[in-house]
């Protein structure tokens, strides 16, 4: 596989490591000083159960009983990077983070949330009987003018957008398999945070696609970014997938692992 250094444009897919590290290397790629990269696409099945929350969410009374919910299910809290509400998801999910180091607050926005969630509903449909629908409906979680829903009843596609000096970073967790568990801990962290949610709003790919696989999902998505962006298969910089995994070490067990807070104080060592 080529080597990133030797890429303008990348898409990357596989395997990941664990919910901190999977949070951690968008952040620090796009807080990244200099890249020999310019637009950036990792498409990848989660491995561990996550509870990411926004630095919205850190504003409710209600955190440090919704931190603990989490945890007590067996999701990991986390802060992670882009905004909007907390989300849950575990290997049933398929995640997107589409770094552009060529975009700025002026580019960013309303426009780019609409072209990606036009672009996902046209990839969702071609998956099978699926009505794929931007839209917000009614009590979903972390609710968004661009949510993906399908039938206009139940949410199934998220996202969520940070943009810096340095790039954008817009974020997608897309649900294909819903476990009872993933419905559990979003009902249950919803309430604590204080967050009216109707739970039947909850839902995956598959309870209207039967079969539909989170791996199949990612492989259609990365498909469609190599082919619309003019992507080349890639990797992740080794250097920066290494230095996200030494966080792990840091996580207390108490509060939920704030990503921003520790690619703020421990930068990437190296270009990447």
């Amino acid at each position: 596989m080529p080597n990133a250094r030797n890429l303008d444009r990348l898409l990357v897919s596989g395997n990941t490591t664990d919910a901190v590290t999977d949070l951690v290397i968008p952040a620090l790629l796009l807080r990244a000083p200099e890249a020999e990269w310019s637009e950036l696409v990792h498409v990848y099945v989660p491995s561990g159960p996550t509870v990411a929350f926004s630095g919205r969410d850190l504003r409710s009374p209600g955190i440090a009983g919704a931190t603990e919910v989490a945890r007590a299910a067996g999701f990991e809290p986390v802060v992670r990077s882009p905004g909007g509400r907390m989300v849950a998801y575990d290997s049933g999910a398929v995640v997107i983070d589409h770094l552009d180091r060529t975009t700025d607050i002026r580019h960013a926005g309303s426009a780019t949330f609409a072209a990606n969630a036009e672009s996902h509903v046209r990839v969702l449909r071609a998956l099978g009987d699926i009505d794929a629908r931007v839209g917000e409906v009614d009590g979903e979680y972390c609710p968004g003018e661009y949510s993906i829903n399908v039938g206009g009843t139940a949410k199934v596609v998220g996202s969520a957008q940070r943009v810096t000096a340095t790039g954008s970073l817009f974020s997608t967790v897309v649900q294909v398999v819903v476990s009872d568990r993933v419905r559990a801990v979003l009902t249950e962290v919803s309430e604590a945070l204080g967050y009216d949610l109707r739970r039947s709003s909850i839902a995956g790919l598959a309870d209207h696609a039967p079969g539909l696989t989170a791996g199949e999902v990612a492989a259609a998505l990365a498909s469609d970014y190599r082919h619309r962006l003019g992507l080349t298969d890639g990797q992740l910089p080794a250097e920066v997938v290494a230095h996200a995994s030494s966080v792990t070490a840091g996580v207390d067990g108490v509060s939920p692992f704030h990503v921003d807070d520790w690619t703020r104080a421990h930068p990437a060592p190296h270009r990447f």
